[in-house]
């Protein structure tokens, strides 16, 4: 690796910290309460999509019985409780070090609401390893590729190489709009195979991701 020979924008959920058992627990929750089948990982991994209303649909939710924005924000009320629980995905403070060690210039994007993405970083003790850590104005994680191209325009516009490092499609679908190069893990919150559909490299674990970044 070359020292400021690329930047990263980084993903939060399921990239960074491995949080996607308590995305199952409260939506289990949620489905219990309306009869409905509950998911395992697996389950969970083939049907979560952006936007996040197709996702509930996709699981039997009946949006003409009850309201998206009211049940988005009682998911956010149980995830206050647990946002805390989840550990960082193994290796990824160590990566992240290493990466600042090299000088790499390193920002989060991420579709969470603002205010609880930067206390999350803050508690993890990472909020100093990013230039910028930028979240969406919403609970319901619209916004993601608007606030991207922000935080590229600002901080990566002259940055010889960008890349991407997500675990959604729509993390691809946010690479593509910037123009930049992407990088999928496929131990977050979608599955391998649905990733390696955006044609994009898709990696299983940390060290693989750590490989590929010091060979790019």
């Amino acid at each position: 690796m070359k020292k400021n020979s690329f930047s990263i924008i980084w993903d939060w959920n399921g990239t960074i910290v491995d949080d996607a058992f308590v995305f199952i627990k409260i939506m289990n929750s949620f489905l219990n309460e309306r009869d409905l089948p509950l998911i395992s990982l697996k389950d969970y991994q083939r049907f979560f999509v952006f936007p996040v209303k197709n996702y509930y649909i996709n699981l039997g939710f009946d949006f003409t019985k009850e309201s998206f924005e009211d049940l988005s924000h009682e998911f956010i009320s149980e995830y206050k409780k647990a946002m805390f629980s989840p550990d960082l995905v193994s290796g990824m403070r160590s990566l992240i070090s290493s990466l600042n060690k090299e000088k790499i210039t390193q920002a989060i994007v991420s579709a969470q609401e603002n205010n609880l993405l930067k206390k999350a970083v803050n508690y993890y003790k990472l909020n100093k390893s990013f230039v910028c850590i930028q979240g969406t104005d919403n609970y319901k994680a619209v916004g993601k590729i608007d606030i991207a191209q922000k935080v590229f325009n600002t901080h990566f516009k002259n940055s010889k190489k960008t890349i991407l490092i997500g675990d959604t499609e729509h993390d691809a679908e946010v690479a593509k709009a910037l123009c930049i190069d992407c990088c999928l893990v496929s131990y977050g919150h979608s599955s391998k195979e649905r990733l390696e559909k955006t044609g994009f490299p898709v990696v299983s674990s940390v060290s693989e991701l750590q490989t590929m970044l010091f060979d790019y």
